[in-house]
């Protein structure tokens, strides 16, 4: 285990830990980050304030020199020109790690940035890592810690640990991504937004995610990396075992040009990034909505066996447009086995279905809800088919609920989608999100989220 994997193993499951700006003024950042660690149960906590005695019924320092128990992790919120006295008192207590959020240092002025190389040189002598400046902190569950500001002004996240692990150069990336995960039911394993990388940098955390038995997939937003070389040999190591899904900022001039005020990163070009997130094997998407789309598919879903995949639905239109869609991303259309065409014809209404592949049960469901449920696992059972879309509309609740059924005993990749009509969708996709069944809103999203699985599939078994 390499002393990096040590350190943030101490930042990621503190002792205790100190929060420096500590306030208990309403509105204020000090308050918002005390009552959001109190909330989540964390069981040590020791404010710093130069005046207040007691912070929401913790006694408070007027420094974290004062403070008489060793700090594993020391959470910073106070202005720039105050950084390194603090870091030079976390040298001296003896500090494992601190967390910055204070902004503007390299990616405002020269001045920043000498600032911020003073600050990682005096932490690097001292044997203190840092995350930051310019970060957003992390989340990490299991050991009841949550920074992100967006999470706890509306309650904070889950408490329950999960398998995902976000790494996020920009905060509010890795913020609202874990809220609109968490609202699909995907729980966390652990979630850092590390902003400029002074110290610990995008490999770092790559490193340690690779390695850590409670992560078995591992998402993320980039802008530049200070070590392209070595996340480049992790990421390589670690995409044979878990799925890497990575959203690259920064490909254009003009977004090299925000990501330079953002983070103070160089961004690189388009074509050497493609080339090494191909190399690399991991998983290049474009949006937050494909992270969350990847992240759905690549969290809930088996690993398909092949590019064959079958389309089902009401809708010829809809089918036929997604057939187009599925061979555009570079699936196949699975052909159906004498055996499935024989049970589809038998089951099938003669009057309006198709059966062969995109199957269109048409209007038959109004007549039999069990239809959409019965024909999946028709599909599903056929030796020439590697994954299956289903589309329907979320008004008919015994569908949706034989479709889950179906989904949940399914040994290859079912993605459903729903189309999104106001009012009745929301109780049927958080029914399936509840039972673990993604579900997508445009059966393109689906297709896209199956045909990457198919190239990360055939990626791992390449060796």
């Amino acid at each position: 285990m390499s002393d990096t994997i040590k350190d943030l193993e101490r930042i990621f499951h503190p002792r205790s830990i100190c929060i420096i700006g500590s306030s208990n003024r309403t509105g204020s950042f000090g308050r918002l980050f005390l009552e959001g660690m109190i909330g989540m149960g964390f069981p040590s906590i020791f404010p710093v304030h130069p005046t207040e005695k007691e912070l929401l019924g913790l006694p408070a320092f007027p420094s974290i020199k004062e403070v008489p128990v060793d700090i594993d992790l020391a959470i910073s919120l106070v202005p720039r020109m105050e950084v390194l006295k603090l870091t030079r008192e976390c040298v001296e207590k003896r500090v494992r790690g601190m967390l910055l959020f204070t902004s503007g240092f390299r990616e405002k002025d020269e001045e920043g940035k000498k600032i911020e190389l003073e600050m990682a040189r005096i932490a690097a002598e001292g044997g203190v890592r840092l995350i930051g400046p310019n970060a957003n902190g992390f989340y990490c569950p299991a050991s009841k810690i949550c920074t992100f500001p967006g999470a706890l002004m509306v309650g904070g996240l889950p408490v329950e640990s999960g398998k995902l692990a976000i790494l996020s150069q920009s905060g509010s990336f890795a913020d609202y991504t874990c809220q609109i995960l968490a609202g699909k039911n995907i729980r966390f394993s652990k979630v850092v937004g590390y902003g400029n990388e002074s110290d610990l940098s995008a490999a770092d955390f790559l490193e340690y995610f690779g390695q850590d038995k409670e992560t078995a997939v591992i998402a993320g937003y980039l802008e530049g990396i200070k070590d392209g070389r070595r996340f480049y040999e992790f990421a390589r190591t670690i995409s044979k075992q878990k799925p890497i899904i990575i959203w690259k900022g920064g490909l254009t001039k003009s977004g090299a040009r925000a990501a330079q005020a953002h983070t103070g990163s160089l961004a690189g070009s388009r074509q050497v990034w493609q080339t090494m997130f191909k190399q690399a094997g991991i998983i290049s998407v474009n949006s937050i909505e494909e992270v969350v789309d990847c992240v759905l598919g690549f969290y809930r879903l088996p690993l398909p066996n092949g590019r064959r995949v079958t389309i089902l639905s009401g809708m010829a239109g809809t089918n036929v447009g997604t057939a187009d869609n599925c061979l555009m991303l570079g699936l196949e259309m699975a052909k159906y086995t004498e055996t499935t065409n024989q049970k589809l014809l038998q089951l099938l209404p003669a009057i309006g279905t198709t059966a062969a592949n995109p199957t269109d049960i048409g209007a038959g469901v109004l007549v039999n809800p069990k239809l959409y449920g019965q024909t999946a696992k028709i599909l599903l059972d056929d030796a020439n088919v590697d994954m299956l879309i289903t589309i329907t509309g979320p008004d008919n609740p015994v569908t949706v609920k034989d479709l889950a059924e179906v989904a949940q005993n399914a040994t290859k990749p079912m993605a459903i989608s729903l189309f999104d009509i106001a009012g009745l969708v929301e109780p049927q996709a958080k029914f399936l999100q509840e039972k673990g069944i993604p579900v997508y809103f445009d059966p393109k999203r689906a297709a896209f989220v199956l045909a990457k699985m198919v190239d990360y599939a055939e990626y791992r078994t390449k060796g």
